[in-house]
């Protein structure tokens, strides 16, 4: 449950204290009228925002009377911009009638002077009427109807909820794009208000994202009605084009004050500032409230939603829509063909990250990839705006010298066209020949006179065939030589198949491959140790112990961590302790020195516990 009230001034206080002003401050001073009847007030606004302000003086001015009626506090956050604005609230008025000018008022923020401009009020004689303030004056010959009565009748009565595209310049969103929405509950200015729920959708055409958690308070004039506004800001996404009405609702417990009770007559006190503005606090002490569980929905406000357009669209674009840019990218050096290494990208900016696949290599056909690991980072309270990390393993299928890079393809619906950015170009070296893809043999055609030998049985006929022995075929010599020759082939060829299936084993192949990664590895250790290169030894002698851990635990080698060792493995184990020790030389960088007697040891003693046999 949400309640709907004003931050006290030491909350607000330890808030601005922990965030950051992001907009530059701004000072205004704005009159909710331009005339008022002599003895009647009108309210002076001064609201300060983008920075700690001082306490605001008004500057004096002869038969002009001003009354402080405190002040309010309010913070935004939105796409990570957070700013934070204080409400100064003033009624200001004369028992003279007459025009009177505010003077500018001087607010210090952060140390600077501001200056808002200067004011002017009419002051009536105490006949005249006057319109509810934001309500322009009625024309002659019309009767100015009473706000109260306008304000306790129809089904808002008890409020409403408003919902727009957050940039009031866009008018239409795209499919699968996360539009950020202002969404606002209006509720009377007199009214209390408990908020029973979050804010939900009514209908399926959208769905909502990320609705922020805090809402915003302030006190805006509509249709010359004064309300406290509710403001949330979130998302909303359409999987179809078309024109959908964006309706949510939320639920609330409102107390309104009893209009009926309002339109009994009380005695006036008179006095200057007679006016109904200065008994607000008395009418809210003594007026009975009528409370109501209702349901506050928006009004069927459609948005638009388009297709995203299939004119130029890249043939790399995976459905990510928004602004993004490259933040960071590492890839290898050095490579070798058929032997993975991993590759880290960062990529930021604003939109639906949701949607927002790992970049990809290019040129593509040199390369084969392997799915793997993203996290995101939101920027924003609403998670419109932050970054997204990718790490992934690739495979080079050609060597040499190549120039690559990391590009991916997104949709800018502020620009309404499709983008395509790579990161800074690279060049590697990849050791190894080339990777050529096997085809299948093809299947060797049956010649036609062969298929007609087999079409049919010759039918044999006594009178013209020749008078054959009685022996069976069975008992006949050649045929039990050639049975004994036929069985003989048959258990050959099941021993060449086994054979040739055996040396065709993926997970054969497989072991193979790593055991000769594996001492290659090994290999190149030692002659890092022999040069006395300390970090290139503990390097290569990891990676001939990440080879096995990848074969056990079937996942790239060099993707293996000492995280995942301690998570997997004992700590005290040769392994975890080799990774350690590991871990500690390529941080403190000691490129030369004398390879221990016990590094040594420690390598053998973990190599050989993950020889088959250990296992």
């Amino acid at each position: 449950m949400v309640t709907v009230f004003n931050f006290p001034a030491r909350v607000f206080a330890a808030f601005v204290m922990m965030i950051s002003i992001a907009n530059a401050a701004e000072v205004e001073a704005t009159l909710d009228r331009d005339s008022v009847p002599a003895g009647n007030g009108a309210v002076l606004t001064l609201k300060v925002s983008g920075g700690k302000a001082g306490k605001p003086e008004i500057p004096a001015v002869e038969n002009l009377i001003v009354q402080p009626r405190g002040q309010s506090q309010q913070m935004q956050l939105f796409n990570g911009h957070t700013t934070v604005s204080v409400t100064y609230t003033y009624v200001v008025g004369a028992n003279v009638p007459g025009d009177y000018q505010i003077p500018a008022i001087d607010v210090m923020v952060d140390g600077k002077r501001f200056s808002t401009q200067p004011l002017k009020l009419k002051v009536l004689n105490a006949g005249a009427a006057q319109p509810p303030a934001g309500m322009p004056p009625t024309p002659p010959g019309q009767q100015q109807p009473a706000p109260e009565e306008a304000a306790d009748t129809g089904e808002n009565r008890f409020g409403f909820l408003t919902v727009e595209l957050a940039d009031s310049k866009r008018k239409h969103a795209y499919v699968g794009e996360i539009a950020p929405v202002r969404i606002r509950a209006w509720l009377p200015a007199d009214s209390r208000a408990n908020l029973r729920s979050g804010i939900q959708p009514e209908g399926k055409a959208f769905t909502l994202h990320n609705v922020s958690g805090q809402p915003q308070q302030t006190q805006e004039m509509k249709d010359g009605k004064r309300y406290l506004v509710v403001t949330w800001f979130g998302g909303i996404s359409a999987t179809k084009a078309g024109k959908y009405p964006a309706s949510l609702s939320v639920n609330a417990t409102v107390a309104v004050r009893d209009t009926a009770a309002l339109k009994q007559p009380r005695r006036r006190m008179g006095g200057p500032f007679d006016d109904p503005f200065f008994d607000s606090v008395f009418d809210q002490m003594n007026t009975p409230m009528i409370q109501k569980d209702v349901t506050l929905k928006s009004v069927d406000q459609e948005i638009e939603v388009r297709p995203l357009p299939t004119e130029g669209r890249p043939d790399g674009f995976t459905g990510a829509v928004g602004d993004f840019k490259f933040e960071a990218s590492q890839i290898p050096d050095n490579w070798k063909t058929g032997e993975p290494q991993q590759i880290i990208a960062r990529i930021g900016g604003s939109g639906n990250f949701s949607l927002l696949k790992a970049p990809e290599l290019t040129p593509a056909d040199a390369w084969k990839t392997y799915s793997g690991k993203e996290e995101f980072a939101a920027g924003d309270e609403a998670s419109f705006s932050g970054s997204k990390s990718f790490q992934f393993s690739a495979v080079p299928r050609k060597g040499g010298a190549q120039d690559i890079a990391l590009g991916f393809s997104y949709f800018d619906p502020a620009a309404e066209a499709y983008k395509t950015i790579t990161s800074p170009v690279k060049n590697i070296q990849v050791a190894g020949a080339d990777i050529v893809d096997a085809e299948p043999a093809a299947a060797p055609e049956v010649k036609e006179s062969e298929k007609r030998k087999s079409a049919g049985l010759i039918g044999q006929h006594l009178e013209i065939s020749p008078v054959g022995v009685l022996v069976p075929l069975v008992s006949r010599p050649l045929f039990i030589q050639l049975l004994a020759v036929s069985g003989l082939l048959g258990v050959l060829g099941g021993i060449l198949n086994l054979l040739r299936r055996r040396r065709d084993d993926p997970k054969r192949r497989a072991l193979a491959a790593m055991e000769a990664a594996t001492r290659d590895a090994l290999e190149a250790a030692g002659k890092c140790a022999a040069a006395r290169d300390v970090t290139g030894y503990f390097a290569a002698a990891r990676l001939a112990i990440q080879q096995r851990l990848g074969a056990m635990w079937n996942q790239p080698a060099q993707a293996i961590t000492l995280a995942e060792v301690s998570a997997r493995i004992s700590e005290d184990s040769p392994v975890a302790r080799f990774f350690r020790e590991a871990d500690l030389h390529e941080y403190n960088r000691q490129s030369t020195g004398e390879i221990l007697p016990q590094w040594r040891a420690l390598l053998d003693e973990a190599m050989a516990s993950l020889t088959p046999s250990a296992r």
